[in-house]
């Protein structure tokens, strides 16, 4: 038998009578190999059935008065059939090959129930295909119908006219063969369960780990050396030479862990015995169970793969860790995919043009090889079509382009499993769960859209000045950040939609021609006092609320503030510049989402009662949220809340004190009050970092939560400093970043 007969036939077309050469037609099978799915079970009977390949004499009656039989090679003999490759149809009828099996199976099975014997007599003697002819005969009517226990030897190369003994040489290597494939195969599935069940349970883990009642010492030196830092040098938020983020050691480690696992779980748990019945050599028995392995390993971190990547990701729930954070896993954890991927590909496509017999023209032309290709030039091509410069610049084109990919890849690799083993061995499974983790999170989506952001609503642009705008949307009340999409500035592209942190819920104004739009009875809009010149008040924000002067009409509206950018901030200002600031912009508002500050780690303990917030330009909007709730709390712990505010436009500021209800009045900068909170604001110029912080840090009693939202620069300067003084003895310092990325 040519190798390809011998190797990549040994899990199809070696033993399942009648297969294609390009695809097993077995039974579905549910779960995965070795777990739910058998392949070979018992392996000591299907040893038996494999070792009987003698060609068979079957009368025109045994063969079901058909003379058409595609799947073996039929002569004429006499007043019967000599067919040289056995049907099943004359397999069930033949008494010789029926009474030698059964021989074979009392002898070689000594330790399995007959009621397993019955069953694989049933459902395999025949081959695995969906629908087979059954025995006419049981196993045990079959054994008994032997009256004399026979003693010559099965020779394959004659008619089965006798009943034969199966030797040991016919047998065992067989046996050897089968088991150690099923074997190899499930260790191929553990191994891959352990990538996929590790890489979704340890941060559940390590995140546990912060209930524990550590010293609040301990916790500032773990993250000052273990956590914070940068991995490299001092940037983190910034790209390293404009290519990529350097991963915090945190998450370094995490990452090492996700290569450290994958490379040894590639490379372990290989079992080689010889004589092999499927592969010539055992260099060739290996490069298939490494091509096999790898492949599993790469459908076992699919669903991770999806996992990361998901606004909905469930670990966000049960987790401190930030979305930031699992989209950069999901970025190198998608890379060792690929890599698999690729490894599992070059390794079979050198078998099949290398090696003598495989039957690369042939098989090539298969669908299930062109879907195979497919599916790696789809996940090859999206590393490098996802590097941070195109992101940055091109985002529009990067999203479209990222989930046609997505789709095209997971697609791919769910038709060359088709087309290869249908759903015989539970590979699709993998994809399943993948597929799973993907519809779960965009169900979610299209759920917040609709009772979040009570479905299509207006936005109202209210131009700051040349760089800042506030936007508007009556009829939504949501906290945290939200995800915005704008259809009419997009062109209807609804998989776009951007990140915005929500500064405020607040009572805002509807324009006239609007007020009838929002109220669904009819009714007239509910008048409410106001502030002159402030745009709106925050319901939950910070005390202090300022006399009524006018009325206005009012409904709850969530208030958010944005720098324009190019992209969609751009079309925006554009927008709240021209006419359709009346009417207002179509919007899905998406939402809402908890920020990394919604964690409750930017809030005081008893370890750490002070909190210090630093934000640059609109990242004051996700410092409010933790000012609102500290009110709410009374002040937090006893201990001093302050903020340091960078800002380059002195009118940002007045917009900002204006919606929380303190017209503070007289300039921009310098130190003001907000409520209880102090706050220093710099406009125009940059914050001495590292002076505030360490004079701030060091002049306290007690621990110190400092809170981060601005841009890259002024992150990762605060992550430096504040990891600087939390490794020095006397400062209790934790750091919280709040940071879109992408």
């Amino acid at each position: 038998m040519n190798p390809r007969k011998l190797a990549l036939a040994g899990l199809a077309a070696h033993l399942v009578p009648g297969v294609d050469a390009g695809q097993t037609l077995g039974r579905p099978g549910y779960g995965f190999i070795g777990y739910g799915i058998e392949m070979y079970k018992p392996t000591c009977a299907y040893a038996c059935r494999d070792s009987i390949t003698a060609p068979l004499n079957c009368t025109d009656a045994d063969m079901g008065g058909g003379h058409e039989h595609s799947d073996g090679m039929i002569m004429k003999r006499m007043d019967g059939w000599m067919v040289m490759a056995p049907t099943p149809e004359c397999k069930v009828s033949n008494d010789f090959f029926l009474q030698t099996l059964a021989y074979c199976m009392k002898k070689r099975c000594p330790d399995v129930a007959i009621s397993k014997l019955e069953s694989f007599w049933v459902d395999n003697v025949a081959g695995s295909k969906p629908h087979q002819p059954v025995p006419k005969e049981s196993y045990s009517d079959t054994l008994n119908a032997i009256v004399t226990p026979p003693t010559r030897e099965l020779n394959n190369s004659v008619p089965l006219n006798y009943i034969a003994v199966v030797t040991d040489d016919q047998w065992s290597p067989i046996y050897g063969t089968n088991a150690n494939f099923e074997d190899t195969e499930t260790t191929h599935v553990r191994y891959g369960l352990v990538i996929l069940l590790t890489g979704a349970i340890i941060p559940i883990g390590l995140s546990l780990l912060r209930f524990l009642p550590w010293p609040a010492s301990w916790v500032s030196r773990i993250n000052g050396y273990l956590i914070d830092p940068p991995l490299f040098g001092s940037r983190h938020a910034s790209p390293v030479w404009g290519l990529g983020i350097m991963p915090t050691r945190g998450q370094a480690l995490f990452i090492a862990y996700l290569w450290i696992i994958n490379v040894v779980l590639s490379a372990v748990g290989y079992v080689i015995i010889w004589p092999n019945t499927w592969y010539e050599s055992t260099s060739i028995e290996v490069m298939a169970f490494v091509a096999n392995r790898t492949g599993i390993l790469s459908f076992a971190n699919f669903p991770l793969v999806f996992l990361y990547s998901g606004r909905n990701n469930i670990l966000l729930w049960v987790t401190d860790w930030s979305h930031s954070t699992f989209l950069l896993l999901h970025r190198w954890i998608a890379f060792i995919c690929t890599l698999q991927a690729v490894l599992h590909s070059i390794i079979y496509l050198y078998m099949y043009t290398q090696l003598p017999g495989w039957g690369y023209a042939s098989e090539s032309r298969l669908p299930y090889w062109v879907w195979g290709i497919i599916a790696t030039l789809a996940l090859s091509i999206a590393i490098p079509a996802s590097i941070l410069p195109l992101r940055q610049r091109l985002y529009e084109v990067f999203l479209a382009g990222h989930i046609t990919l997505a789709i095209l890849s997971l697609l791919g690799c769910f038709l060359h499993i088709w087309y290869r083993f249908n759903r015989q061995w539970g590979y699709e499974t993998w994809l399943y769960v993948a597929a799973a983790v993907w519809a779960f999170d965009r169900t979610a989506r299209l759920t917040r859209t609709v009772l979040g952001g009570r479905g299509i609503r207006r936005a109202f642009v209210t131009p700051i000045d040349d760089d800042y705008y506030r936007v508007d949307v009556p009829g939504v009340a949501i906290a945290g950040h939200a995800y915005l999409h704008f259809p009419t500035l997009s062109g209807w592209r609804v998989w776009e939609n951007h990140p915005f942190s929500v500064a405020a819920i607040t009572a805002g104004r509807v324009p006239a021609q609007q007020q009838q739009k929002q109220q669904p009875s009819g009714r007239p809009a509910v008048e409410e006092p106001s502030t002159p010149g402030a745009s709106s008040r925050s319901s939950d924000s910070l005390p202090q609320p300022a006399p009524p002067t006018t009325a206005r009409a009012s409904v709850p509206t969530t208030t958010f503030l944005i720098r324009k950018h190019a992209g969609i901030t751009s079309a925006l200002a554009t927008a709240g510049n021209g006419a359709t600031t009346a009417a207002g912009i179509p919007v899905l508002v998406e939402g809402h989402y908890g920020a990394t500050t919604g964690h409750g780690d930017a809030f005081p303990t008893p370890d750490f009662p002070h909190v210090l917030c630093v934000a640059g330009g609109v990242g004051i909007t996700a410092v409010l949220p933790v000012l609102r709730r500290l009110s709410c709390l009374g002040g937090g712990l006893g201990g001093e809340v302050k903020v340091f505010w960078g800002v380059r436009s002195g009118a940002l500021v007045g917009a900002v004190e204006d919606m929380l209800g303190y017209a503070c009045g007289g300039d921009a900068g310098g130190e003001r009050r907000w409520g209880y909170v102090d706050v220093v604001v710099a406009v125009g110029e940059r914050l001495d970092l590292r002076y505030v912080l360490e004079s701030e840090l060091r002049s306290r009693p007690g621990g110190t939560t400092v809170v981060v939202c601005g841009p890259a620069g002024m992150a990762d300067e605060v992550r430096c400093v504040v990891s600087g003084l939390s490794r020095q003895s006397g400062v209790l310092v934790r750091l919280v970043v709040e940071s879109f990325s992408w």
